[in-house]
């Protein structure tokens, strides 16, 4: 990690002590996260963060300072990674609610810090090797309003990660109660058919990537046709191509579930025109 990170605005060595036992975010979760990537000096898709940060504040009813602006959450992180010396880095941005009290806040005024972490590159790279990933059977998602942003309770993925450790996966696909396909640990999710790309609807319990949002504009921009759909488990198994996205790894194909194998032609041309288009490639 970072030698260098922000809290409220402010630069701290990392280690410092900052939080406080009574933290609102660590006492009840209450509270929300974003992960974004600095490419060659520029936040990827700030518009998207940035957008998404509001629409959780408003969700949540906390309170955005007036010194946390679109235009300084970009230069925030931009700052912190010069701060640490990374042109390439993965940022993370922690929201949590600072007023005290128990389940009834003291007041509803946004805290917030940023931490970040050194890339290699600055284009997105599709891993070599395809993802070995099943289906999650220890528990579900469970569909809710604040299932579409990363909520600072992050059991479901916690566990599913354990589940991930347990059987020697790479990731595995949480479903919501009914057996629909809603996410992986932390990515969404997408199936190529032909010349159909298909995402699980996001009723399902799945977030709203930023990530999600690119691909599927930029899969139109190819001339793929573009559907959120229920996706069962047979669905993933019919598919030609299946792959997971998020803002800081971009595309990561899946190499096989359970006896089914994919190729990844059409991840490779996704991603190398995504790199193109927003201009990541050094």
């Amino acid at each position: 990690m970072s030698n260098y990170l922000l809290f409220n605005g402010e630069f701290h060595v990392d280690g410092d002590a900052l939080l406080q036992v009574t933290n609102r975010g660590f006492c009840y979760g209450d509270g929300f996260f974003e992960s974004m990537r600095v490419s060659n000096g520029k936040v990827s898709f700030v518009k998207g963060h940035w957008h998404r940060l509001v629409r959780v504040c408003k969700f949540l009813r906390i309170q955005i300072p007036e010194t946390l602006t679109e235009q300084s959450f970009n230069e925030y992180a931009l700052a912190l990674a010069h701060r640490n010396g990374f042109a390439n880095a993965r940022i993370r941005f922690q929201g949590y609610r600072m007023g005290e009290g128990r389940y009834a806040p003291e007041n509803n005024i946004l805290g917030w810090s940023m931490v970040c972490q050194e890339l290699e590159t600055s284009a997105y790279t599709l891993n070599k090797n395809g993802l070995h990933v099943a289906f999650c059977t220890t528990h579900s998602i469970n569909p809710a309003p604040q299932s579409s942003f990363k909520s600072s309770n992050s059991l479901p993925y916690v566990m599913a990660s354990m589940f991930v450790a347990d059987n020697k996966l790479d990731d595995c696909f949480l479903l919501d109660p009914k057996g629909f396909v809603a996410e992986a640990t932390g990515s969404n999710v997408f199936l190529l058919k032909e010349n159909e790309l298909i995402t699980p609807n996001l009723i399902h319990g799945g977030v709203a990537g930023v990530m999600r949002s690119v691909v599927m504009k930029e899969a139109a921009a190819l001339g793929w046709k573009t559907t959120e759909a229920l996706v069962s488990k047979n669905d993933v198994l019919a598919a030609d191509e299946c792959f997971l996205s998020n803002a800081a790894r971009g595309i990561q194909w899946v190499g096989a579930i359970e006896k089914k194998r994919f190729y990844k032609r059409g991840a490779e041309k996704l991603t190398a025109h995504i790199n193109s288009k927003y201009e990541l490639v050094d």
